[in-house]
């Protein structure tokens, strides 16, 4: 495919890895399109310490990634400070990226962990329809989202946005319009994930989106920004190991791999779908 001819062009033919650890569940939000939302008391909450933390950076920098995100809910617990020690400690014990992923925060946050040492941000607009996200984001203005966005990006992070797609109500013109809207971001990490109904009794009726449509959504994605990496995540939620190879051949390039909990296997386990030589910064070749 021309998408698959752009990445190769321009980002080569390595895939590239990036780890997750989603260290809090807990959320102080009610976004309905969101499982972790505050109000679904039937999900069971955990938080990690910060030692526990650390312990699982070992494991992924054992596994040669040497990118990684910090993730969690919309969860005070974990306070400017506290955030802000983590980020200091893993910079000071290991020569890794740290993207950071704890949804809309204050301005003041965002600079102190961009001094305490944080390279990237990912927060996500959702949908570029403000009628949609204010229905699914209650406590938030589209507006505001995008505010974020770009600040985080005047402050000096490398930015990682993208939307949400198949939500309900949601329209082909939706869709183009968030591509637009992440055609303008220009983010140097690009996520865009399915939304996965059957998390939501009251969504059981709304259809999952195909395989295709989501292969011409990177396709199209990738022809747009043609030097940033595209994100699919190792998770089975929505499209088996087969399905997500389809979305590496049509332009995604880099493999979100979640360590999450108690779960520290060697996550390589995932690459068995193909034959693969690993580079020694990580890198998969095609």
């Amino acid at each position: 495919s021309k998408a698959r001819a752009v990445k190769q062009l321009y980002l080569g033919r390595f895939r590239s890895k990036i780890a997750s650890i989603q260290f809090s569940n807990n959320c102080e939000n009610n976004c309905l399109y969101c499982e972790l939302r505050e109000d679904n008391i039937s999900k069971q909450r955990f938080r990690m310490q910060p030692d526990e933390i650390l312990q699982k950076i070992k494991i992924i920098v054992g596994n040669n990634i040497n990118n990684i995100i910090l993730q969690s809910g919309s969860d005070s617990f974990y306070d400017t400070d506290m955030v802000a020690y983590l980020i200091y400690k893993i910079k000071k014990e290991h020569d890794i990226k740290i993207t950071l992923s704890l949804l809309q925060r204050g301005f003041n946050e965002y600079r102190a962990w961009k001094f305490a040492g944080a390279d990237n941000y990912l927060l996500k607009f959702n949908t570029s329809n403000k009628d949609n996200f204010s229905v699914f984001n209650r406590d938030n203005k589209l507006e505001d989202r995008i505010n974020h966005i770009k600040y985080l990006r005047r402050i000096g992070y490398e930015v990682c946005t993208g939307s949400i797609v198949g939500l309900p109500k949601q329209s082909i013109e939706d869709i183009a319009n968030d591509l637009l809207l992440l055609k303008q971001f220009a983010p140097e990490m690009i996520c865009n994930t399915p939304f996965v109904p059957h998390y939501f009794p009251r969504f059981k009726n709304v259809p999952q989106i195909e395989l295709s449509l989501m292969m011409k959504i990177i396709s199209i994605t990738r022809l747009l920004q043609k030097k940033s990496d595209i994100i699919i995540s190792d998770s089975n939620d929505f499209f088996n190991v087969n399905q997500k190879k389809e979305l590496f051949e049509v332009g995604a390039n880099t493999l979100l791999l979640e360590y999450t909990g108690n779960d520290s296997k060697n996550k390589d386990d995932f690459y068995k779908f193909e034959p693969r030589n690993i580079s020694a910064k990580g890198k998969i070749v095609n």
